[in-house]
């Protein structure tokens, strides 16, 4: 609008002295016109469309000119976005129940603010433009009507353009903070994330309960198989891994179980219910703890040191069967 304003304020201030002869020229025969010629309709209508023909086309360019810049110039702070559900009869938008709540809402209060701040600042500008020309103004009687009225065209010219420049600044920061607002309506609350979070990947209590079923289902499962285990390494303290290795079937010793402390406790009482030895190695537990899977055989780098605690299992299963 404030765009708009200005074209056409500046398009007057360099027209204006030809708009004011065209408009001269045009009323002169009509003033001349002998009313006891006979005058009708039709030859009114006539006489308007040949005097007033350039007056009218100027006038028309003005208008579409103006009309187009502000078209383009509202496509241009919307990124030239289409949006035909905006203009979609809602019956809603008629509601008067609704329309009342709109009226005395925060945002009514804060447009009307800024449309008294426009008019004030308008009626500021053109006040002020004027008083300094009040002497000019005294001097129209003396002038010739073509001089007078390009004279009033150009003080009205000034006006529009200083009015125009006026509301052009609040304009600019009128789409500045309309962005911010409308950038921080679209910004979610922190229940709103969670609650998307929760759509997206599903309800974060849900998946810590299913997270620990499946950690008592697999910890169920790791337990059935120490009772299989031919021994237990522990640090002793904080960390046990179940080896199991049969000589004649295994390609290498398999972990089939390990865990830290409530978790190690818990190895270690099953092994002592079923006699599976204990054996302390703190640098091997770790080593085991850390680098090898459940289910899966020990690397090479760790033969040499786990077939020293197989030994000495042996040697004790040996002494006992002895």
């Amino acid at each position: 609008m404030a765009l708009s304003f200005l074209f056409m304020s500046v398009a007057l201030a360099l027209l204006g002295r030809h708009l004011s002869i065209l408009i001269q020229n045009a009323f002169i025969p009509f003033l001349s016109l002998d009313m006891h010629d006979d005058i009708s309709v039709y030859s009114i209508g006539e006489w308007v469309a040949q005097n007033f023909s350039q007056v009218i086309f100027i006038l028309m360019i003005l208008v579409v000119g103006s009309m187009g810049l502000g078209v383009l110039v509202g496509a241009m702070q919307t990124k030239f976005l289409v949006a035909p559900k905006a203009v979609r009869f809602d019956f809603g938008r008629i509601n008067p129940v609704q329309g009342f709540k709109r009226l005395f809402s925060l945002r009514s209060i804060f447009e009307l603010i800024k449309a008294l701040l426009k008019v004030a600042v308008v009626g500021l500008v053109g006040y002020f433009t004027i008083k300094g020309k009040l002497k000019e103004l005294l001097l129209y009687p003396m002038m010739s009507p073509v001089d007078s009225a390009a004279h009033m065209t150009n003080l009205i010219a000034d006006v529009m353009i200083k009015s125009g420049i006026a509301l052009l600044a609040l304009a600019v920061f009128d789409y500045f903070y309309q962005r911010w607002e409308y950038e921080r309506n679209l910004m979610m609350t922190k229940q709103e994330v969670k609650e998307e979070m929760k759509d997206i990947e599903g309800n974060p209590e849900v998946k810590r309960r299913q997270r620990q079923m499946m950690m008592e289902i697999l910890r169920s499962r790791m337990m059935q198989e120490v009772p299989k285990a031919t021994v237990v390494i522990t640090n002793p303290d904080h960390v046990a891994v179940a080896l199991k290795y049969e000589r004649e079937e295994d390609e290498a010793p398999m972990v089939v179980a390990k865990g830290k402390n409530q978790i190690a406790e818990a190895i270690k009482k099953v092994a002592r219910e079923y006699n599976i030895p204990i054996v302390r190695n703190p640098p091997l537990a770790w080593e085991l703890y850390d680098n090898v899977e459940i289910g899966e055989l020990i690397p090479p780098d760790l033969y040499r040191a786990v077939a020293e605690v197989l030994v000495y299992v042996y040697s004790l299963k040996e002494g006992v069967n002895g």
